[in-house]
């Protein structure tokens, strides 16, 4: 389905009933701009407790209004939740709603939650991206700490400004099988992955080229100043061997009243596929509990 806005049409899909008496949740994907089918797994988890879920492509993505045309001035954080109001308007569940975001989602998720909706009920930060500069003062440790060839090779090009190269791109995979994705990835969560960067407008004007640096509109973004306004209970998700680090998470941890850590043993960036029952149940209890 399709909302209609100021920046053209958002399109969103309901799973199950938002008329249940069940809070409903809703889904903010990772990216920028990778589009909502990668949350098809987690959108599971919520459904199979019945559950109404709402999955959207964020403006610039998927099937929503590309906007090509903008400018990368054009990407901020305050277009997105402007969208995001818009749509919980649009779906009339403004007054009760939960909130996921997994990655770039979880910032986005955030900086909703530190507006005080007073429909929010719920709020779950998966891998989520704090700070740039520490995501990527983090990152870069990660990098030093992977085989040196691999880090020369990521570091040189990093400092070249080559991170399009093939040599770039074949060591940065390196770093993904080590912190972003620790198990096969599923063929349709692959093919998701390679339809998002068909079309990397939005990944390429907010973030860049690379997981492993920024040269997009986050740069420099800051968000753990104001987390102390967030005011429902929030659940902290990340992986031990996550690019989203201890250090990235424990600040949403120490400035977020009423927060819980939780830590998934074996994964990195993507536990809700890496520990996928785990997830679902760590996801759904939390749920169960606070809506």
């Amino acid at each position: 389905m399709l909302m209609e806005w100021k920046y053209g049409h958002t399109a969103y899909t309901v799973h199950g009933d938002l008329t249940s008496g069940k809070t409903p949740l809703i889904i903010l994907h990772g990216g920028p701009g990778f589009g909502s089918k990668g949350a098809t797994a987690v959108a599971g988890y919520a459904l199979s407790t019945g559950r109404p879920v709402v999955v959207y492509d964020q403006i610039g993505c998927g099937d929503s209004s590309a906007l090509l045309e903008k400018p990368k001035e054009f990407w901020q954080v305050p277009i997105f939740v402007e969208e995001f109001n818009a749509l919980v308007n649009h779906l009339r569940i403004a007054d009760n709603f939960a909130l996921i975001g997994q990655s770039w989602g979880g910032l986005l998720a955030a900086e909703i939650a530190i507006t005080q909706p007073a429909g929010l009920k719920a709020l779950i930060l998966s891998s989520a991206l704090g700070d740039t500069q520490t995501w990527l003062d983090e990152v870069r440790r990660l990098v030093l700490e992977m085989p040196k060839e691999i880090a020369d090779v990521i570091i040189k090009h990093e400092e070249a400004g080559t991170t399009d190269s093939q040599e770039y791109l074949v060591a940065a995979y390196k770093f993904y099988d080590r912190h972003v994705i620790r198990i096969p990835m599923p063929a349709d969560f692959a093919a998701h992955f390679e339809e998002a960067m068909a079309q990397p407008n939005v990944y390429h004007s907010m973030w860049g080229h690379s997981e492993l640096t920024c040269t997009g509109t986050l740069s420099g973004h800051i968000v753990t100043d104001r987390l102390h306004k967030i005011k429902v209970p929030t659940l902290v998700i990340s992986g031990k061997y996550d690019e989203s680090t201890p250090k990235t998470s424990q600040a949403f941890i120490r400035e977020i009243p009423n927060s819980h850590w939780e830590i998934f043993e074996e994964s990195g960036h993507c536990s809700f596929l890496e520990e996928a029952a785990k997830y679902q149940r760590v996801m759904n209890d939390f749920l169960q509990t606070n809506t």
